[in-house]
């Protein structure tokens, strides 16, 4: 069997070296605390960008005339950091080359072009990165749109194009995240070194991670947490490894919007993603990066010249321990070879779960899913689309 890495910047995906789509800049995450900052401006808009950098503990160097400071930054100067360690030190007179001396980042607010040009390349000149506010062509990196719930931070860039579509975005995620999030993270960082060095790295250690993701996202967590979680870290480790599990996911007609919140949640759990025919990347790019994609037809070929390799491999990876997610156009319960496939796994004791696709057309609904696909009385469908897989279950028993 030969498996390939496959492309992310098709809009299908099929075997090609590239693995993550053209990206108009690189997110990175930089640490600055008791890092040395120049902000240069009196402005509001230099205000908000001082109170941010000082927010992540950094020692903010402010240069601007005491006369030409907007109340915003007043205020600021009063209030201080909101990180232990950052810190504002305001110097009462412009910016000049000496101020970058030490600096990791500068940042000013400039009236003019001519202004922001001298400002940057001074920056450069001192090897210190730098940006200017609202002009582009003086900046090395950018602000992006933020949601904070520290030490869970998110940040949304549109590379400068939509600036209120970044706000948007970052509106909508605000309402996804529970302000719990930020505690649940913190007793992660409290806990992750005993993880790992009692479950090692597989299916346990995920699993455990897993379990404390679905609770941070339903609950708050309550006094003794720790204690309870360290005492489900125990049991784990104490369990043998299992062998993996196999989920036929039905990836619908190519739209990504019309996946399941199952099949996406298969999906992100998977270790491997096995296909055998074109998948839409915005169905793939779903899954975590980490997870391996495995076109399984020939490479000259869009499709699969028999099952033997498909059955092969799922069978191999489960064996390993891996979770496998056996991805299918359309709707898996529809197809009759998918029932040949389960059939396969099952006589190798490989349990497998069904999560339904969607199809292109639409069939009347029916209120009960039967308990079995003809006969293959081990196979699971998940809820979700209970009404189309009703009637695709009845549509393979009949043959």
């Amino acid at each position: 069997m030969d498996a390939l890495p496959l492309p992310l910047n098709d809009r299908t995906a099929r075997p090609s070296q590239q693995r993550v789509a053209p990206l108009a800049t690189l997110p990175l995450f930089w640490t600055l605390k008791k890092k040395r900052v120049v902000v240069a401006g009196g402005s509001d808009a230099a205000a908000w960008k001082a109170e941010l950098l000082a927010a992540c503990g950094a020692e903010v160097h402010l240069h601007a005339p005491r006369t030409e400071l907007s109340n915003v930054f007043l205020d600021l100067l009063r209030r201080g950091a909101a990180h232990e360690d950052g810190r504002l030190v305001h110097h009462d007179e412009i910016w000049h080359s000496g101020a970058f001396s030490g600096a990791t980042l500068a940042i000013a607010d400039c009236d003019d072009d001519a202004e922001a040009e001298a400002f940057f390349n001074a920056a450069r000149v001192a090897g210190v990165t730098v940006n200017v506010i609202d002009k582009p062509a003086f900046c090395q990196f950018q602000f992006g749109s933020i949601v904070n719930r520290s030490p869970v931070v998110v940040s949304i860039s549109t590379d400068g194009a939509a600036p209120i579509l970044a706000q948007a975005i970052r509106r909508r995620i605000e309402a996804l995240l529970p302000p719990a999030i930020k505690d649940w993270a913190t007793i992660a960082q409290a806990i992750r070194e005993r993880v790992n060095a009692r479950l090692k790295p597989g299916a346990a250690r995920r699993t455990f991670w897993e379990r404390f993701v679905d609770r941070a996202f339903l609950e708050t967590p309550e006094e003794g947490v720790e204690t309870r979680l360290m005492e489900e870290l125990g049991c784990l480790s104490a369990t043998r490894s299992a062998i993996g599990r196999v989920t036929i996911v039905g990836a619908g007609p190519g739209d990504a919007e019309l996946l399941t919140l199952k099949a996406v949640r298969a999906l992100q759990a998977a270790d491997v993603i096995v296909f055998d025919e074109p998948i839409s990347n915005d169905v793939l790019e779903l899954s975590r990066r980490e997870a391996r994609r495995q076109f399984v037809g020939r490479p000259d070929s869009r499709v699969s010249d028999g099952r033997g390799d498909i059955h092969n491999a799922m069978v191999e990876l489960v064996l390993a321990g891996k979770r496998v997610v056996r991805l299918k156009s359309g709707d898996p319960t529809a197809s009759i070879g998918m029932r040949e496939e389960i059939r396969l796994l099952e006589i190798e004791g490989i349990s497998v779960e069904i999560v339904p696709g969607v199809k292109a057309e639409r069939r009347r609904s029916r209120t009960e899913v039967p308990d079995e696909i003809g006969g293959l009385a081990n196979v699971g469908i998940a809820a979700g689309l209970a009404d189309a897989a009703a009637t695709q279950v009845a549509h393979i028993a009949n043959h």
